[in-house]
């Protein structure tokens, strides 16, 4: 059974007064030379104390300076003494652990955005300086007139190729106009936004369509400071994506929660749609991926992009009764 360095402290002040009573009554007694060995006995287990001491500020002033020094790759040795100081170094450990764990994730996950967004932006700058004379060299040559005498088989062939160049290379173009929005998305221009008022009038939006559509917001004067537009359309996009995953189920619901939490406005929209698997789940966010069959994968890419730029968080949860969206932004930002 290992002993407290508490316990050996008050010890060795037990045994530094109960030295000097006895070497005061050995010194009463006249016996000087025991009484020399007992000063000296006092003053080692003073100096044991003093070092002791000195162990415990040094220790305390490393932890102190590592975290006021912002050095989160700190470690502060312990010695298993099964000791306040030693529980209290663990639990720092633990708790720097934790952080580094965070900071990196988010490190790994600023990196894949920043990667996402570099990767984007040369594609649609190579493949738009790459359509732009297809486009023009086909619109101009598929408007050409020929006498009616020229005009053969083979040129109305070469013309309708011409026009399904042409065609094609404006939706291509189109495409990645769209994908160009996830690279120049603009800064948020923050504004007092009454999430109440907001809700009202998406609610019209899905009422059309045979689907329950309920909000709530707590508290009713709920304020969201954001970008209007940016929140809106981060809105759409979830309850565009509700509402397709609700086709053809019976009894159809969209419920969208918004509530103060906390030092944040967290909002979700659920629905009781056609659920998202898990595998599916870990990439809806990444730009190009879509389940759809004519799906563009920016949707949710973009809702992603708006909420990091309000320095806020979006997450899924789903399962095969229920698909969860929550979207966490910054009371301050």
């Amino acid at each position: 059974m290992k002993i407290k360095s508490k316990h050996i402290f008050f010890l060795k002040i037990a045994v530094i007064v109960l030295l000097s009573l006895g070497g005061a009554w050995l010194f009463w007694n006249g016996f000087y030379f025991s009484t020399l060995f007992i000063l000296i006995g006092i003053v080692a287990i003073a100096v044991s104390l003093y070092y002791d001491r000195k162990k415990l500020i040094e220790r305390m002033g490393r932890m102190i300076g590592g975290i006021r020094n912002a050095d989160y790759t700190t470690h502060f040795n312990t010695y298993h003494s099964n000791d306040e100081l030693d529980r209290l170094m663990e639990e720092m450990n633990e708790a720097l652990e934790m952080f580094r764990t965070r900071t990196h994730d988010s490190m790994v996950e600023e990196a894949e955005n920043k990667a996402w967004q570099k990767l984007i932006s040369v594609l649609t700058h190579e493949i738009m300086n790459s359509i732009a004379p297809i486009i023009s060299l086909s619109e101009t040559l598929a408007e050409r007139e020929v006498d009616k005498e020229n005009e053969t088989e083979e040129y109305k062939i070469m013309k309708q190729a011409l026009e399904t160049i042409h065609r094609r290379s404006r939706g291509l173009l189109s495409f990645v106009e769209n994908y160009r929005k996830l690279t120049r998305l603009p800064q948020p221009t923050l504004q007092p936004i009454a999430l109440k008022p907001m809700l009202t009038s998406l609610q019209q939006l899905t009422s059309p369509n045979g689907i329950d559509f309920s909000y709530e917001v707590y508290p009713e004067q709920l304020i969201l400071n954001a970008d209007k537009g940016m929140v809106e359309q981060l809105l759409l996009n979830l309850l565009k994506n509700a509402m397709e995953a609700c086709e053809g189920i019976k009894e159809p619901k969209i419920e969208v929660r918004a509530e103060k939490i906390g030092d944040n406005i967290r909002i979700t929209v659920s629905d009781n749609g056609h659920g998202i698997s898990t595998e599916v789940q870990d990439k809806i966010f990444i730009p190009f991926y879509s389940t759809k069959a004519h799906g563009s994968g920016i949707g949710l890419s973009l809702c992603r992009q708006i909420v990091i730029r309000h320095k806020g968080k979006i997450s899924v949860q789903s399962d095969s009764k229920r698909t969860n969206f929550k979207i966490e932004f910054p009371l301050n930002i």
